[in-house]
């Protein structure tokens, strides 16, 4: 083990006492380290060490904050340690959510359950955005558009100019419509992020959490999921329990723009190629049509 996964388990021995490492999940980005623990009771923990503050300190605002609206869809915060950017989460059942198939032309078995997983995220996210009341966003639109602006000195190096002047000029898009509210949101909810165990589906890493308009938390699926899936589409916004209206499609569509400029810089910067690749091709897609 290296010298941070041994600070992990001397930290969790010390809340934990006795405890066993079953496994090191973390992830190839390498912006954090996860280990998979069992104490002498036989419970199961997770320890998660972010390298990045700002990460360490969203995600843990969240679990202070609004998982507990989830109830037993989310992990529960055990302990957390500021210096060491350590938190300690329990563990839950079930696997990690496939990624769904890119075209259903046709009713299946699989299709049919696919569609009940994204009703189901969609129902436990608008738990997430419910856990605390929302307020008024009038700088919503300026904010975005800063966001790009902090991106562009990267993006400039991976995106032609011509593809940054129509993503600017979408984004820009979102200072005609009305301001939205801000609620807390995920930022990072597709199926990479769903453990599924008996049909029920739990939400883990929230590293990315903060408050947003609601319709910044489906740019994810709007740009992976959704393109050749319009079914899923349904399915998540019958579980969430709110349609789109006009105004919420051109709201999402701009924050899809943002987020797809933001992937692409995400995964330079962190060494991913192929997603870098699936994450511009995904943005030159939806530059491409009209919001």
């Amino acid at each position: 083990m290296n010298a941070v996964a041994n600070r992990l388990l001397d930290y969790a021995e010390d809340v934990l006492s006795s405890c066993e490492l079953l496994s090191d999940c973390s992830w190839g980005h390498h912006m954090s380290t996860v280990l998979h623990l069992r104490d002498a009771t036989g419970a199961t923990w997770y320890v998660k060490s972010h390298r990045d503050r700002e990460r360490y300190f969203a995600e843990l605002t969240a679990y202070r904050c609004w998982v507990s609206a989830l109830q037993d869809r989310a992990p529960r915060l055990r302990a957390s340690n500021d210096s060491l950017r350590v938190i300690i989460l329990s563990a839950l059942p079930g696997q990690q959510a496939g990624w769904p198939s890119s075209h259903a032309s046709r009713p299946t078995d699989a299709s049919a359950a696919e569609q009940a997983m994204h009703r189901e995220a969609g129902a436990v996210l608008r738990r997430l955005h419910n856990a605390q009341s929302g307020h008024p966003w009038p700088a919503f639109a300026a904010a975005k558009m800063a966001e790009f602006h902090r991106l562009m000195p990267t993006a400039a190096s991976l995106l032609t100019s011509d593809k940054l002047d129509r993503a600017r000029a979408q984004i820009a898009a979102l200072a005609g419509l009305p301001a939205p509210e801000r609620v807390p949101c995920h930022h990072d909810y597709t199926p990479r992020n769903w453990l599924i165990q008996d049909r029920t589906l739990y939400v883990i890493d929230f590293e990315w959490s903060g408050h947003d308009a609601w319709v910044a938390d489906l740019a994810r699926m709007y740009l992976g999921i959704w393109p050749g899936r319009p079914d899923l589409q349904e399915a998540f916004l019958g579980g969430y329990r709110r349609y789109l209206s006009t105004t919420d499609r051109k709201m999402l569509h701009g924050c899809a723009v943002l987020t797809a400029v933001w992937l692409v810089v995400r995964a330079h910067e962190s060494r991913q190629a192929s997603f870098e690749d699936a994450s511009r091709a995904a943005l030159l897609r939806i530059i491409g049509e009209s919001a």
